[in-house]
């Protein structure tokens, strides 16, 4: 250990929270006070047991700073500091996806904009890993523009740009994703308490069918089989995809070591190796796309988000907004995953959470692929929900959802929030399924009416209950939209005879 260190988060080119008070912390060999300074301001910080933090005063948006920091003889020089907006982009792939691979790369990788950053958390998921791969390109500080906007978080990128476009200040972007994990990576193990132990107890089991002495170097080969698979693109998979003879072999060795001592994939494993390196720098909130790897395990996809939700802001010591996607439509791509409860799920956590904001992305899936290619209107969706609830701007944010359903002889009407406006794009609004006293109803009419949704049927006429579903199926279209452009939220409403 140097005499005086900072976390790796802490590079040239970063961007620190501004209006907020600034955690500045570190490591030291030697006890006795640290000073931290930038932009004229000033904190201390006493070395305790090898580590010191500090806050440094709230200030406004600003660019070209440097910040120092000193202990002794011991100094750091951070270069090119820049005072804006700063938000966590967390979750598994749909997140962890690069611009690179993005539909709209090329013309996203013209935009030139030094105010524009991110970063991205180095993917560590065991101590020691650093020395077992190539780092040197990650842990950065880049700034959006030809060369480094193709390393930023599609989504993030996204949200960042349109951030930018309205408050005018820096947005930085810190990259904390690892492509097919569950919500239980991300927490720490004292969070996966009751039914949650399911994860716990899933992990131990599969760790006693492995031998200890062989367990990291298998692992080991495995990491270097998936370095060298080729990085995901914006082709689109027209169909489900087969594992050859070969492929099929090396996912069951894979799967093996799963839940290994050295996994990203094993419960808390990233809580520790990633998101500990990162708290407590002080963020506007969180961005967060998360919920295909926990479609396996039914109902507890929710208890687990909750639990999440409650650490992270635990964490940082406040409740932090929460700007969360909804899983989009997909059906298959090597087995068939059913993302309509995880929708569901999502929505009750949005609702009556305070701060937690929800994005649909039902216009924006792919049947056969599990990652959409089009990120962009997922992040300008994101950052009109931060430009709304969070920033205060009159803008407007919320996709239509349905808040009621009542019946008049043969018809039902289902009134929307947020529904100025609403609008078909196509012939008739799709993905509509009708049941009547619990029989399906097919053929029945559907139109809109100012902000309401109009069911037709004469077998509505002498009915003692009726629901309609709207876009709840694992593969459907969205073709119902707001004012906005925005999509409507899937439903199920029931009406029943008093």
């Amino acid at each position: 250990m140097n005499q005086l260190t900072l976390p790796g988060l802490f590079r040239d080119g970063m961007v620190l929270q501004r209006q907020k008070p600034v955690c500045i912390w570190g490591q030291c060999e030697t006890a006795g006070p640290v000073a931290v300074s930038l932009n004229g301001a000033t904190a201390l910080a006493q070395v305790r047991d090898g580590r010191w933090q500090t806050y440094l005063p709230p200030m406004q948006a600003a660019t070209g700073l440097t910040l120092r920091v000193q202990a002794g003889e011991s100094s750091i020089c951070i270069r090119d500091v820049a005072i804006g907006e700063v938000w966590l982009a967390g979750g598994q792939s749909n997140m962890e996806f690069l611009l690179r691979d993005d539909a709209e790369r090329t013309d996203a990788c013209l935009i030139t904009d030094a105010d524009i950053r991110c970063y991205e958390v180095p993917k560590v998921a065991y101590e020691g890993q650093e020395k077992d791969r190539d780092y040197s390109q990650v842990g950065l500080w880049r700034k959006a523009g030809p060369g480094d906007s193709e390393y930023f978080t599609a989504v993030g990128f996204y949200f960042a740009v349109r951030l930018k476009e309205s408050l005018d200040v820096p947005v930085g972007i810190i990259n904390c994703t690892w492509g097919g994990t569950s919500a239980s990576a991300w927490v720490d193990e004292e969070d996966l308490s009751g039914e949650l132990e399911f994860f716990l107890k899933r992990a131990r089991e599969a760790r006693a069918r492995l031998d200890p002495t062989t367990e990291l170097e298998e692992y080991r080969k495995i990491q270097q089989m998936i370095d060298a698979m080729p990085p995901m693109n914006a082709k689109v998979n027209e169909q489900p995809l087969v594992a050859d003879a070969g492929m099929q072999a090396a996912m069951e060795h894979m799967d093996r070591y799963n839940l290994c001592a050295y996994s990203p994939f094993r419960p808390a494993g990233l809580y520790h190796t990633m998101l500990r390196r990162i708290v407590p720098c002080t963020v506007r909130g969180i961005l967060w796309y998360q919920g295909e790897s926990d479609e396996y395990y039914g109902g507890l996809f929710e208890p687990l988000t909750r639990a999440l939700i409650r650490k992270w802001r635990a964490l940082w010591g406040e409740e932090l907004p929460f700007l969360m996607v909804q899983l989009p439509p997909f059906e298959q791509m090597m087995e068939p995953l059913d993302f309509v409860p995880i929708r569901r799920m999502q929505a009750r956590i949005a609702a009556d959470t305070p701060h937690v904001h929800l994005v649909c992305a039902m216009d924006a899936g792919l049947r056969y692929d599990v990652h959409p290619k089009h990120k962009k209107p997922i992040g300008q969706r994101l950052a009109l929900q931060a430009l709304h609830h969070v920033y205060g701007l009159p803008v407007e944010s919320e996709s239509p959802a349905a808040r009621g359903i009542r019946r008049e002889k043969d018809t039902l009407i289902i009134d929307f929030a947020d529904g100025e406006g609403l609008h078909v794009q196509g012939s008739a609004p799709g993905t509509l399924d009708l049941t009547v006293d619990g029989a399906d109803v097919t053929g029945f009419e559907a139109f809109l009416r100012d902000t309401c949704l109009i069911i037709r049927d004469a077998a509505l006429t002498n009915a003692h209950s009726a629901t309609v579903r709207f876009a709840s199926r694992p593969w459907c279209e969205d073709t119902l939209y707001n004012r906005a452009g925005l999509p409507a939220f899937p439903f199920e409403l029931t009406w029943k005879e008093s």
